[in-house]
């Protein structure tokens, strides 16, 4: 097991270290990975409008398929993406070994505008997020965090006590622990979606809950 940058966040070079953000004190675990250039050039390809934030049940007999029917409902073809969707079900794979056989949604994003600017946590059990092109999710550790003023609604300036927030890269993949994970209300991970619109660049999301 990698060691721990804070109390609450583990970083790693390991895909197997994902699982670990089931531990008591832990609200992140983030695995660093390099790009992979057959799936950058497949999603290079695509538009802000093309995945206008679809989304769908899934489970592990039925990912791939379910997939498959989202692209193509947005009449893309699932066969010219097939290094990358050989990567979602990589990602799947280990997302659902850490959700204890709960109902899973898939979400699936292109964007060039501002998604969830202002720090927020999520009410979900655990969520997966990996940003395939442009900015990465922006998120805060424990020190640099006001929760009392996240939690009364206050502008971003006050909910960013020190520093600048973290970020993902492109392909580094997060499951990030939410407010709904026993044990954990008042302790989830805050984070929001990065600053995008006017700068020219598309985001292409990946997302799943539980």
């Amino acid at each position: 097991m990698a060691t721990p940058e804070t109390p609450r966040h583990l970083i790693s070079e390991q895909p197997c270290d994902l699982r670990y953000v089931t531990a008591p004190e832990l609200n992140l675990s983030l695995w660093r990975r390099r790009p992979i250039e057959t799936v950058e050039r497949e999603v290079a390809c695509l538009r802000a409008t093309d995945l206008p934030d679809i989304r769908c049940r899934t489970s592990p007999p039925t990912f791939d398929e379910d997939i498959g029917a989202l692209l193509s409902a947005q009449g893309l073809n699932p066969s010219a993406f097939s290094a990358w969707l050989a990567d979602l079900r990589r990602l799947a794979d280990l997302f659902f070994a850490v959700c204890a056989g709960r109902e899973v949604s898939v979400r699936l994003e292109t964007t060039d505008a501002d998604g969830c600017p202002r720090f927020h946590v999520d009410r979900t059990y655990l969520r997966l997020l990996c940003t395939y092109r442009g900015p990465g999710t922006e998120w805060l550790t424990d020190e640099q965090v006001d929760r009392d003023a996240q939690a009364s609604g206050a502008p971003n300036a006050r909910i960013v006590r020190i520093g600048e927030p973290c970020r993902f890269l492109p392909f580094w993949v997060g499951i990030l622990k939410g407010d709904a994970y026993p044990g954990n209300a008042g302790r989830g991970l805050v984070h929001r979606s990065p600053p995008t619109a006017g700068s020219g660049q598309t985001r292409v999301l990946f997302c799943l809950d539980c």
